[in-house]
């Protein structure tokens, strides 16, 4: 298992600085280490597990074994979920490289496999093996599954541990007694006594197989909101007790849309997979299991034809559709700096709002957060002043960061290519451009 364990080496850029997200130009570099493991999956070779957020703003990665002394050989990212949602990259050596290693290995490369199968219990003995601290050879940590945290429609199953997961340990592997792969070390609570986060192996092996398969690393969704029932519904959904989860929106070109589901149907399964009230999934043996609706859902291949059972006036009926993933909504998350788009003009920086926009925007004024949270749910781009250079005209017209673009020379405009196509009309000449709030900027094109 230990020699299966790699570190990871990483040049990159600083995601934590609001600066660059607010300004991208403004790149901070720094250097960071993380550890992860040879994946074994079918007939891959060379390809390495660890977590998304250790390598998504790298410009350099490189990987060291205890199989290979102190040396160090170059890999790049196959695909990663730049969301974290869950926490997983996956790696490759380059074939030079791949050949470099095997060369200079003790011995041949152990590669590790996920468990497969239901959830472990509670109180399942693990070890949490990495390099944490920037130590040279990998650590190993005991500990056992100590607690469950369902998903969300945003977020991902995780598993809570008591095993030691420190800086540095993060992307490597967490091994049952059996040597299989539970899952992925990838966060510790701070200022809180051994609670560790592990990502289920189930979701590194749908993103493994969503990326070669789809080339994306997305997971299935469900395509819309969903309430949780309650008694108080019986007379109006015609059900005799509450059971299964309300649908009250559903989203265009989603997988609810697709399976022709209505708004005020109840989903009582998926691929027979039962759940209560809350949307928590019902075991076979009658007890609830900390999985709910979302990481039911999310366990699925995308592409994979799904059976729905609902009840809909009073009559339960089934329907299928294929998984796939969320529609998108205009405003994104974008943490990856190299892949940051902008325009810089009239003395100011414009960008496309992100997740990562809004939550920089707390540091800086608290009322622009509030009103760039309410076009959250848009289904178009938004448009945002993120930074003001002094003393240029965006400056003497005091417009300030956080301000929403909305039309150009009286345009509707949701994207920067949009914006720009009105800039490049309007060469030497003018343009008058208005903001969500009402403040407007009328700007000299040179």
């Amino acid at each position: 298992m230990m020699s299966g364990v790699v570190q990871i080496h990483v040049e990159g850029n600083m995601e934590e600085d609001i600066q660059s997200i607010m300004n991208p130009a403004i790149k901070i570099p720094g250097i960071w280490a993380g550890s992860g493991f040879f994946i074994k999956h079918n007939k891959l070779e060379g390809h390495i597990i660890t977590n998304a957020h250790v390598v998504r703003n790298a410009v350099k990665i490189e990987v060291s074994s205890m199989l290979t002394s102190e040396e160090r050989f170059e890999a790049e990212v196959v695909g990663l979920v730049k969301t974290l949602e869950p926490d997983v990259a996956l790696l490759k050596l380059t074939g030079k490289e791949l050949l470099r290693f095997k060369k200079l290995a003790v011995r041949d490369i152990e590669y590790l496999q996920l468990r497969k199968g239901s959830s472990p219990s509670r109180g399942e003995e693990i070890k949490a093996i990495g390099y944490p601290m920037g130590m040279v050879e990998p650590n190993i940590s005991s500990g056992e599954i100590t607690n469950f945290i369902s998903g969300s429609e945003y977020t991902t199953e995780r598993f809570v541990t008591n095993a030691a997961i420190n800086p540095g340990n993060s992307g490597g592997p967490s091994i049952n007694l059996n040597g299989k792969v539970v899952g992925l070390n990838t966060a510790v609570m701070i200022d809180a006594d051994n609670i560790g986060f592990i990502t289920p192996a189930g979701f590194i092996k749908i993103i493994i197989e969503n990326l070669l398969q789809q080339n994306e690393p997305h997971f299935a969704g469900i395509g819309g909101k969903l309430q949780k029932n309650a008694d108080n519904f019986n007379p109006l959904l015609k059900q005799s007790s509450a059971r299964g989860v309300i649908v009250y929106k559903i989203k265009p070109g989603g997988f609810l849309e697709a399976a022709n589901i209505q708004n005020r149907d109840v989903i009582l399964s998926i691929n027979g997979v039962e759940f209560d009230r809350h949307g928590i999934v019902i075991g076979k043996e009658g007890h609830f299991r900390h999985k709910n609706i979302y990481d039911v859902m999310k366990l699925i291949p995308i592409g994979e034809e799904v059976e729905l059972a609902y009840f809909r006036k009073g009559t339960t009926r089934t329907a299928r559709a294929i998984a796939m993933r969320n529609p998108e909504k205009g405003v994104r998350s974008n943490p990856v700096i190299e892949e940051i788009k902008y325009l810089e003009v009239f003395g100011m920086i414009i960008q496309e709002l992100s997740v990562e926009i809004i939550e920089a925007m707390r540091n800086v004024d608290t009322n622009a957060q509030i009103e760039m949270l309410q076009t959250i749910e848009q289904e178009k781009p938004v448009l945002v002043v993120t930074h003001i250079h002094q003393g240029t005209q965006a400056d003497e017209m005091e417009w300030s960061a956080g301000e929403i673009i909305v039309t150009a020379n009286e345009e509707e405009i949701h994207t920067l290519d949009e914006l720009k196509k009105v800039l490049d009309k309007n060469v030497n000449g003018s343009v008058l451009l208005e903001c969500r709030d009402g403040v407007i900027g009328y700007f000299r094109v040179e």
